[in-house]
């Protein structure tokens, strides 16, 4: 006779998990609607760009929810894939708001990271998918930076 084993994934590395997708899904739709209001093309690019990398970070974080056990909602699933629609904002130039929103999506992040790698039974091998993510986005982050300091350095203006 074969006996199945059944391994449930506890439930505390599943909420940890489900509250870095919410992070992300957060972050992702925070600088799509960003990018859509900033009139410099490259820093737009480099927003949509990394709200580009957070869905997918997303995506593959719901792959692996669902495969420890997590039930997700398919509507849940299937916002990530969506971009929201402007408000109808028109573009205004960039500013201390738009950084200081960057730096508050980029602390969120990093902290729901941390929160997650800071589980002592997060199994190996999400370690390692978390700790790729979070240094993806950790690389994004610093690109935004140099780009907005750039932009804003060849502008001329002060912020």
């Amino acid at each position: 006779m074969i006996a199945s084993i059944v391994h449930k994934t506890p439930v505390v590395i599943l909420d940890k998990l489900n509250r870095l997708l919410n992070a992300l899904q957060t972050v992702k739709d925070n600088y799509e609607q960003t990018a859509l209001r900033i009139r410099n093309k490259q820093l737009r690019i480099s927003l949509l760009g990394l709200a580009q990398e957070s869905k997918q970070y997303a995506n593959e974080l719901i792959a692996h929810i669902e495969t420890l056990g997590g039930k997700m909602n398919d509507r849940f699933k299937g916002d990530f894939n969506k971009m929201d629609p402007s408000d109808g904002q028109p573009f205004v130039a960039e500013g201390k708001a738009d950084l200081r929103e960057m730096n508050l999506g980029e602390q969120l992040l990093m902290k729901a990271y941390r929160e997650v790698l800071n589980e002592p039974f997060l199994y190996d091998n999400i370690r390692r998918i978390i700790r790729y993510q979070q240094n993806g986005l950790m690389h994004c982050f610093s690109q935004l930076k140099i780009l907005y300091a750039t932009i804003v350095k060849t502008a001329g203006t002060e912020w």
